[in-house]
């Protein structure tokens, strides 16, 4: 694969937390809120948690074990926020629904959600079993949509809440052996501009504000593990070459205090819309809601020759 086919920024990325997103700028603006965020663990999943409680939010942190949560537990708890640790397949609606039930009985309504669960298998379709291949469509586009499913109702009824679906720079480009890590995060993305456009068909916009938030490049154990043995042997091993090395330079608080900041509010103007962390708030602000729209900047779309249009 070459990057170079996808283009390469002019305006510098940002690889570290910046003015608006730092913990000072953000101390105490999510103060009496309350968070859930699935794939807590670690990595991404664990920096949002704790960004979110330096924040002042309290939080649930999911995962599939309770054991793999503490860790994380222990430094959002460092903040002096309310802190609950729950078990959840977020594929299985009997296991979300029990779960965010448990939740709120446990802690209180929900805020703030954060679909950051997610897995990928390097595998090109024809090599693969379908079941492992469908498994990520699941996890990554399921998923979200059963935890949203949830809560949205008990967010309607209160009139307000912030919904972030961590997406993928995946969702926007081709990248052969991820079919089903790219068309789940493409599907999230899509879904995530759709769902806010209902919003606004109940009077809930901007009250209830979505998010699709590309983390950057975070070298998480998801994608550090590699291509499975049989698969480097026909195709060789994406991670030996040079560009995949320069991809993934992101701490996952990057991604964690946008996360925070988000959920503030403060970028209402920006909902419905897919984001990269690496890219300044203040800059896509500055530009307008209106300008983004009407040019479809941040959004899933498809270019045709000039002088067709996209009729329905």
């Amino acid at each position: 694969m070459d990057p170079n086919e996808f283009g390469t920024s002019t305006v510098p990325l940002h690889h570290a937390p910046y003015g608006p997103i730092t913990p000072e700028a953000l101390k105490n603006k999510n103060t009496g809120k309350f968070a859930v965020i699935t794939g807590a663990a670690q990595g991404i999943g664990a920096a949002i948690a704790q960004s979110l409680a330096q924040s002042g939010a309290n939080v649930a942190i999911l995962d599939l074990s309770t054991e793999k949560l503490q860790n994380t537990k222990k430094a959002c708890e460092k903040h002096g926020v309310k802190v609950g640790v729950y078990a959840c397949d977020v594929s299985d609606q009997n296991s979300v629904v029990t779960t965010l039930d448990a939740v709120e009985r446990d802690l209180g309504l929900v805020d703030v959600l954060v679909n950051n669960a997610g897995i990928l298998v390097q595998r090109p379709l024809i090599m693969s079993d379908f079941q492992s291949f469908w498994k990520q469509i699941e996890v990554n586009f399921k998923g979200p949509l059963l935890t949203i499913h949830t809560v949205l109702p008990r967010m309607r009824d209160r009139g307000y809440g912030c919904i972030i679906n961590i997406a993928s720079r995946s969702a926007t480009v081709d990248v052969p052996m991820t079919l089903g890590y790219v068309t789940s995060k493409a599907a999230l993305t899509r879904a995530t501009h759709t769902l806010q456009r209902e919003m606004a068909l109940d009077g809930l916009d901007p009250a209830i504000h979505f998010y699709a938030l590309h983390p950057g490049g975070v070298l998480t154990g998801m994608g550090a593990s590699g291509a499975p043995k049989d698969v480097q042997e026909k195709y060789g091993n994406p991670k030996d070459e040079e560009y995949f090395k320069e991809l993934f330079k992101d701490p996952p608080v990057l991604c964690g205090q946008t996360c925070a900041w988000l959920a503030t509010g403060e970028g209402k103007d920006l909902r419905g819309l897919y984001i990269d962390c690496r890219q300044d708030v203040t800059r896509l602000l500055e530009k307008g809601r209106e300008a983004l729209l009407k040019k479809k900047r941040n959004v899933l779309t498809v270019n045709f020759l000039e002088g067709y249009e996209n009729e329905p």
